[in-house]
């Protein structure tokens, strides 16, 4: 049997020479970054949230390092859909995603197969910034805040409902934890996105929403609908007359959105450092900072092993809320 292994010297020799090629190779490429236009995924619908900041930071970010950013919304199954195009991308720096925190605090509570593992195979740029989101209530409802709603829901279980974008969306769970800290029943009516359930509160189809500030404040401002709370620690700049959650007798309670930069696991330092450089500047160029805060925003960039810690306490929250409405609990953070 010794013949199979005549000639193995060489062989080993061209594999390592190969294999130091490569590594050259994209060790230069990592040097030239970004030599051509790149690709960023964003997980949400077209004006939403999440594409607002994605679309103001690609043109800013895209000027300073001096290519191209293309925003391209790939929206589906809680934004597992976009998470699964970046996890499998080239780790070359060229497709990048902008996902909420969703992916990694809900998608790995479900038990549902996703074709990738959020916590290996995307590696955190930097998280963009922090949203609030206010409870809208429909005109015809008759409570002007929060602590009105949850005395009407005492006083008639079942009998108001609140609107989600999806069963097990943020929405869905921020109401949950609402109603379970408050100690009351509301009926769940889900909708296929924000702007039809946000339509809905409009024409009094559905009592309350929870949605994100920056698209609320068109419709508040319209008087088309009632703010009644906003779920942050403190109170939104946009929304200086509306109180927290925890000004109306929940002290425990917060809800705040992420929109998070990513990049394929194994994405090289070099590039990651630089698209880090770049992002967090681009989170503190005035125009940029200016859109932003109007719209409800605060910008927060952060080194990846914050935005990981960020990411592990969503997910151990949101955890045990999933169990208690029936989802299937599956993998935690690592």
């Amino acid at each position: 049997m010794s013949f199979a292994f005549i000639g193995l010297g060489p062989a080993l020799a061209i594999l390592c020479c190969a294999s130091q090629f490569l590594a050259f190779v994209a060790a230069a490429q990592a040097q030239t970054y970004p030599a051509r236009p790149i690709n960023l995924v964003v997980a949400v619908q077209a004006g939403t949230a999440g594409d607002l900041v994605g679309r103001v930071l690609a043109e800013s970010v895209g000027n300073k390092l001096g290519q191209r950013i293309v925003v391209e919304n790939i929206v589906g199954a809680g934004g597992a859909i976009g998470a699964q195009r970046v996890a499998r991308a080239n780790p070359d720096g060229y497709t990048l995603g902008l996902f909420n925190n969703g992916v990694h605090a809900i998608l790995p509570n479900m038990g549902t197969p996703l074709g990738f593992d959020p916590w290996t195979d995307l590696a955190p740029v930097t998280l963009l910034v922090e949203t609030a989101s206010v409870l809208i209530a429909s005109p015809n409802l008759k409570a002007n805040s929060q602590r009105e709603l949850i005395a009407m829901a005492k006083a008639a279980p079942d009998k108001l409902n609140y609107a989600s974008v999806a069963f097990g969306s943020p929405q869905h769970l921020a109401m949950e934890e609402l109603k379970s800290q408050a100690g009351i029943e509301m009926m769940h009516v889900p909708y296929r996105g924000g702007a039809q359930a946000t339509l809905a509160i409009a024409q009094s189809e559905v009592d309350v929403f929870w949605i994100n500030v920056s698209v609320a404040l068109p419709f508040i401002q319209s008087g088309k609908v009632r703010p009644l709370a906003v779920g942050s620690r403190e109170r939104v700049s946009v929304l200086p007359d509306v109180p927290t959650v925890r000004e109306q007798g929940l002290p425990d309670y917060e809800y705040t959105g992420l929109y998070t930069l990513f990049a394929p696991a194994r994405t090289p330092d070099t590039v990651m450092a630089t698209l880090s450089k770049a992002f967090a500047e681009g989170l503190a160029d005035p125009k940029v900072v200016a859109i932003l805060k109007q719209q409800g925003f605060t910008p927060h960039p952060s080194s990846a092993a914050e935005v990981t810690e960020m990411l592990r306490q969503e997910n151990s929250r949101l955890a045990p809320i999933m169990k208690r409405i029936g989802m299937t609990t599956g993998t935690e953070a690592k």
